[in-house]
């Protein structure tokens, strides 16, 4: 049975000494589809703005593929240096997927 986090984010990641990533805070976190039958769970949109999957957003239909999202923005944060939603840039420049 997958179990969907809902909550990837940087903050969430956390290394051991090795600088292994452990995944943490699974507040949110939901319990998968049941069967192959079903492709998602209907729930209240819950995480953290920027790295939200806007499907959910606009479907409140979790899947799996919500959480690979997450994971995209948490990459192209590692990668840029930039947070997902910086509101103190200029408007054009303040999401950065959009940036």
């Amino acid at each position: 049975k997958p179990i969907i986090h809902c909550d990837i984010k940087s903050s969430n990641i956390l290394l051991t000494e090795n600088l292994r990533a452990k995944v943490a805070d699974f507040g949110f976190a939901r319990a998968g589809p049941t069967n192959e039958d079903e492709t998602h769970i209907s729930t209240k949109v819950k995480g953290t703005a920027g790295y939200l999957d806007p499907e959910y957003v606009k479907t409140y239909r979790l899947t799996t593929k919500s959480d690979v999202f997450s994971y995209g923005i948490l990459l192209l944060e590692i990668f840029s240096g930039r947070r997902p939603v910086e509101v103190n840039r200029p408007a054009n420049e303040r999401i950065t997927v959009r940036w």
